[in-house]
Parts: C-alpha cells; sequence; structure tokens
C-alpha cells in the first residue's frame, strides 16, 4: 500500500513539475515573440527618393508579418515634400508585402486643402494605391463627396468613389 502511495505521489510530482516547466517555457516563448516599442518609425525609399514616412505612438513586434501600430501617422513624398497625411488611432503594416492598413477615425490631408475622413484605409504596396470600401467623406474647397469605397493614387490627386458618390457643391455668394 505504501509503495503505490509513493508511486502515486511521484508521479503527481512528475506532472506538476512537467507543468511548471511547460508554462515557463510558454511565457518565455510569449516574451520573446512579441515586444512592444515606443516611437516607431519606418521610410520607404526608390533609390535615394522618399515615398512615404510611417510613424506610431507604439507599436507591437513579433514573428508574425504583421507590425501591429497604435497613433499612426503616414506621410506620403512627391518630389522630396511631404503633400499628403493621414492619420488613424491604430494601424498595421505587413512586413512582407509592406501594405499598409489604418483605421479608427482616418483623416487624411493633401497640402492643397483637400481633407478624406473614413473608418478605415489601406495602402496597397504592389499597385501603389489607397483602397477602402468603408464611408468615405472628401472635402476640397466648396466640394463635398460623400460615397462608400474609395480608390486613389497616393497623394490623392485621382480618386473614385465606388458606390453611390453624393456631391454638394456650396456656392460663393456675390456681394
Amino acid at each position: 500500500m505504501q509503495t503505490k502511495f509513493k508511486l502515486c505521489t511521484f508521479l503527481i510530482l512528475i506532472i506538476l513539475a512537467l507543468m511548471v516547466m511547460f508554462s515557463v517555457v510558454a511565457g518565455l516563448e510569449l516574451a520573446i515573440s512579441e515586444e512592444k516599442i515606443q516611437k516607431f518609425s519606418l521610410t520607404k525609399t526608390d533609390e535615394v527618393k522618399k515615398k512615404w514616412n510611417l510613424e506610431a505612438e507604439s507599436a507591437d513586434l513579433s514573428e508574425d508579418p504583421i507590425i501591429k501600430l497604435y497613433n499612426v501617422e503616414l506621410s506620403i513624398f512627391e518630389k522630396q515634400k511631404v503633400t499628403t497625411r493621414l492619420t488613424g488611432e491604430q494601424g498595421d503594416i505587413n512586413k512582407k508585402t509592406e501594405d499598409i492598413h489604418l483605421e479608427k477615425n482616418v483623416i487624411g490631408k493633401r497640402v492643397d486643402g483637400t481633407q478624406i475622413k473614413t473608418t478605415y484605409i489601406d495602402w496597397i504596396a504592389k499597385t501603389e494605391t489607397f483602397n477602402t470600401e468603408a464611408k468615405v467623406f472628401i472635402t476640397r474647397k466648396n466640394i463635398e463627396l460623400i460615397g462608400y469605397g474609395l480608390s486613389a493614387d497616393p497623394g490623392f490627386k485621382t480618386m473614385c468613389i465606388k458606390k453611390f458618390p453624393v456631391m454638394e457643391i456650396k456656392r460663393e455668394e456675390t456681394k
């Protein structure tokens, strides 16, 4: 009887030791595979010219190809000058494809005063275009354009509303 008790106690201790060992190893793997950094910045260049600059207050890095970003700003360059800035509360970048996703209160502003608002927008690196299927609000001088879905070039010079575009032109009053 005492031998069975000792054998059971021994097996229980081995099982507990293995459980503790695996939980510690799993915890170490988690700690190694995920890292949060402050002040994330990444610049895409074409030879010597800047194409875009991506900045975030913080980022979650891991072995996964997706880097999660928080309080994000994406700046688009033309002739070495920033022409468009987009901001979002969150986003991510795919390290392999360089596709960028911005979401939550996304606002884009061009140097000419054009403003775009949407819930999310994607930068497709392969085609160098912006794309969303969400509702978009575009304001340019006295024109307001609302619709669903947007496809645009990098500098938002050419934009296409995909569904249900509604345009309102506010005429200036003459004196």
